[in-house]
């Protein structure tokens, strides 16, 4: 059977970034891993008619950017830290949004379980049609958290744990049953939305420079990739002192500046070794490829942050390439 037309309950450990990339059907993102050690995610996907809902926890603080191709909203846990969404801080009564074609940009920390709940075709037509006038105004500015009532989301989290845990497994789910789940989801996430309280941002104009500020260093070391950057040449592209840009990495990244730069040539580093083509590719070519220059510090930095090796990485087999 054609899994677009599938209704079913998967639940699944990963261990590798691009295979959680891989799962997430109607979602084109990068994912940035900003915490040091071996990756884990556990996934479950509850798929009924036109609705797909994902419980997400990871080990690790990620940044996931990208576009969604239908109606997607997120919820989360902030046991360990509060995400932030485009670099504003959300609170736990927040919904994180974004309709078909809009860009997201979130970082979550470390052991935070995420919902997140896609809505396409039909099932979005009834979701807007019953979220009436309050939903439609608050998906007018998606690069917020979506102030929503605390209880009416505890309450949609309860059903949903409820319904992951009702299956007893992976299963496939019977056309009648995927139909009353998918009114059931429409109506309670429609209440959901609909249900208001004042704003919870805590951004000020400050923090909105702030966010500016790491948005520019961010966009400066992605066109400059190979290029050695010291803090000072950072300020000089932020515009700020040190104190201010280290502020701001901290709001944004939860980390340093200097330590995101090399986390992100890592990661950098990192994909292309999963991609590469065992035959042919070498590791001091990605390496240096990517300004690492000393390849013993290299492969110690590597390790520290992914857990293994880089030739262990290049000689891995993901799920994704036999997909």
């Amino acid at each position: 059977m054609n899994q677009a037309t599938q209704n079913y309950i998967r639940s699944i450990r990963l261990t590798n970034i691009l295979d959680l990339q891989r799962i997430a059907r109607g979602v084109n993102m990068d994912i940035t891993q900003l915490d040091a050690g071996s990756f884990e995610s556990d996934v479950s996907q509850l798929k009924v008619r036109n609705v797909l809902a994902s419980l997400i926890t990871s080990n690790q603080r990620l940044r996931l950017q990208g576009a969604v191709n239908f109606l997607t909203v997120s919820f989360m846990s902030h046991a360990s830290g509060s995400p932030t969404w485009h670099g504003i801080s959300s609170s736990s009564s927040d919904v994180l949004a974004a309709n078909a074609a809009e860009n997201f940009d979130l970082v979550v920390p470390p052991g935070v379980a995420a919902f997140c709940i896609s809505v396409i075709g039909d099932a979005e037509v009834t979701l807007r049609n019953l979220g009436g006038p309050i939903l439609a105004d608050k998906l007018r500015n998606t690069v917020r958290p979506i102030s929503c009532d605390p209880d009416a989301l505890r309450e949609i989290e309860a059903w949903l744990a409820k319904q992951f845990d009702g299956f007893g497994g992976d299963s496939e789910i019977k056309s009648g049953r995927a139909l009353e789940l998918e009114q059931e989801f429409i109506r309670r996430l429609a209440a959901c939305l609909r249900a208001s309280q004042p704003s919870s941002s805590k951004e000020n104009r400050s923090s909105s420079a702030r966010i500016e500020a790491a948005r520019r260093v961010e966009q400066h070391l992605v066109d400059h990739p190979a290029i050695p950057q010291t803090i000072d040449d950072l300020c000089r592209v932020a515009g700020t002192s040190r104190r201010t840009l280290e502020y701001a990495f901290r709001d944004y990244f939860g980390t340093s500046p200097k330590r995101f730069t090399k986390v992100l040539r890592l990661n950098a580093a990192r994909n292309d070794l999963l991609r590469g083509d065992v035959s042919t590719a070498k590791v001091v070519e990605i390496a240096s490829g990517w300004g690492f220059t000393h390849m013993g510090q290299f492969s110690s930095d590597y390790r520290h942050m992914f857990g293994e090796k880089p030739s262990e990485t290049l000689h891995r087999i993901p799920a994704h390439r036999g997909a």
